[in-house]
């Protein structure tokens, strides 16, 4: 096996010891090459972003083109740099959580309840109706299926940065700590919906949608987001460690 590639590494005396927290080489190669992978995501939801607002600046007035600019900060930031925690922990669990209170919402709204939406606003604005079915599911599906796959190809270094233990072992201060966490994963997603509310925006007025009601819509968004929520927890929830730390 080559040393170089080896989580081993042997002592004068030829033992071997584990370190733990040394990423050997084949890790770092891989880190960077998903360092990169990001910033052509970022560039590339940051770049639709601009132009789709520049030729059609009423999305602004979008929720989904809310959530699709945390999304486009979210895929800026580095999962193995320590400094970009804070970002890392506001931004993650608002995109993760919201991306699928979007797509869900849209799915009730767009397709359930008014299954010509598409087709309609697809002759509105001079589209065919199959590139505005294209664009219905680039920003409303994708997102969270590229955030799911991020979340488990990225795991390991997704855990570092969010810490959230959740052990009964922990002391007051730690539990403090992870129920802030747990409260801004739950709550954060719906305080962009209220705020998007808050700014005077309507679904009828935005969207042209009139047979809702705010009554069923809001608590299906809500039991979306606290599921969706529950599941993020339990996945970057820090596991405890297998090894033994030669250093501890």
């Amino acid at each position: 096996m080559n040393s170089s590639n080896s989580a081993f590494h042997e002592d004068q005396n030829g033992l071997s010891l584990y370190y733990s927290d040394l990423p050997v080489r084949s890790q770092i190669l891989k880190d960077k090459y998903r360092f990169y992978g990001r910033k052509i995501i970022f560039y590339l939801y940051l770049a639709y972003f601009i132009t789709a607002i520049e030729l059609f600046p009423i999305l602004l007035t979008n929720l989904t083109f809310w959530a699709w600019l945390v999304h486009t900060l979210y895929w800026e930031t580095d999962l193995a740099n320590s400094k970009h925690n804070i970002f890392i922990k506001i931004l993650h669990p608002l995109s993760f959580v919201l991306s699928f209170v979007v797509m869900i919402t849209s799915i009730i709204l767009l397709i359930i309840l008014n299954p010509e939406f598409i087709a309609n606003r697809a002759r509105l604005e001079g589209h065919s109706i199959g590139f505005a079915w294209c664009l219905n599911i680039l920003i409303h599906w994708i997102p969270p299926v590229m955030l799911a796959f991020d979340l488990f190809l990225h795991k390991e270094h997704i855990r570092k940065r969010h810490r959230i233990f959740l052990s009964r072992r922990n002391n007051l201060k730690t539990w403090i700590k992870d129920g802030v966490k747990v409260f801004w994963c739950v709550v954060s997603p719906m305080i962009l919906v209220a705020a998007w509310f808050g700014a005077g925006f309507t679904i009828q007025g935005v969207y042209g949608v009139t047979n809702y009601n705010l009554a069923y819509l809001i608590p299906s968004m809500c039991a979306v987001d606290i599921i969706v929520a529950v599941f993020f927890i339990w996945v970057v929830r820090k596991k405890p460690d297998s090894y033994i730390r030669l250093n501890s």
